[in-house]
């Protein structure tokens, strides 16, 4: 009796319910539960009636109570197709879950892929390989006119050199790294404007253990120093990092330049690059808030690192 069991289980998941990718027909999957629950009646008697002819069961209530015997074939068989079906369900439900992830990991692998084709467009905006080997060459010769000027160029050539290099496989590099690129920056900015730029950076709980996607403080930065006031000494650019419980704290206020300067070229250009990075690398593990108001710009940064 245990193969007919199993044959009624087995018929009820793959043969009375339908099969992955087709629709439910009740009208059909009833009619197959009727037709196995009269197979599984006629089976299970002439199996009985063969186990009463061998002598090998004295006693059953086949010939006694055919009603009950009936009944009870019924309810055995009943509870084996309800096995068979919760199984089909079931079986159903995992499919579609793992159909569903990979349809998500391939979605994500797809996305992934666009914002490296972003990222990689934006950086060759922002990376100008050319500019920085004609850097090396207006160093070399800049050393005998004019040791601002040397020092200059070597400011710009380190940045480059940080923003060009190969990073490690995570993505990311040494937060003090990035720090120390932001403030060439503005030694860079110092020796276009001279003294006059104002500029209060402050830092607290970074250390050299501490990593984050590169260029995107520096960009950050950029557009503080391209798009903000940085001659008013009663309101400089102020930039304060923080890292407290595992997680980077970054504000950055700027006064805006009285003249509009949102129509150049290029602008935005930063903060979709910093966006994708972030996208690309933290996804639900950072918040950026902008508040762009009349006179100041400030930004908020939180990344979980």
């Amino acid at each position: 009796m245990a193969i007919l069991n199993t044959s009624v289980f087995y018929s009820s998941a793959y043969w009375v319910m339908p099969q992955r990718g087709k629709q439910i027909s009740y009208f059909k999957s009833i009619n197959k539960i009727l037709l196995v629950l009269c197979i599984y009646l006629a089976f299970k008697t002439g199996i009985t009636v063969l186990l009463l002819h061998l002598n090998i069961v004295e006693h059953t209530n086949l010939y006694e109570n055919s009603f009950a015997y009936i009944i009870s074939a019924i309810w055995r068989s009943s509870y084996f197709i309800f096995l068979g079906i919760a199984f089909w369900f079931s079986r159903m439900s995992i499919l579609s879950e793992q159909e569903l992830r990979k349809k998500e990991v391939e979605e994500q692998k797809l996305k992934m892929s666009i914002l490296d084709m972003k990222i990689a467009y934006f950086k060759s905006r922002i990376n100008p390989h050319v500019l920085f080997n004609a850097l090396n060459f207006l160093y070399s010769e800049s050393l005998d006119l004019s040791k601002e000027l040397s020092k200059g160029i070597l400011t710009l050539s380190e940045i480059l050199r940080y923003s060009l290099r190969d990073i490690e496989d995570d993505g990311k590099s040494l937060l003090v790294e990035e720090i120390a690129q932001i403030k060439n920056l503005i030694l860079l900015n110092q020796f276009r404007f001279g003294k006059e730029i104002h500029f209060v950076h402050q830092e607290k709980g970074v250390t050299k253990t501490h990593k984050i996607v590169p260029l995107i403080l520096i960009t950050l930065v950029e557009n503080a120093l391209k798009f903000g006031e940085m001659t008013d000494e009663h309101n400089p650019i102020k930039l304060n990092i923080e890292v407290n419980n595992g997680k980077l704290l970054v504000c950055l206020e700027n006064k805006k330049k009285t003249e509009t300067l949102l129509s150049v070229e290029g602008y935005g250009i930063g903060l979709k690059f910093i966006t994708y990075q972030l996208d690309r690398y933290y996804q639900k593990d950072y918040l950026l808030k902008i508040d762009d108001k009349e006179e100041f710009y400030t930004v908020k940064l939180e990344i979980n690192i």
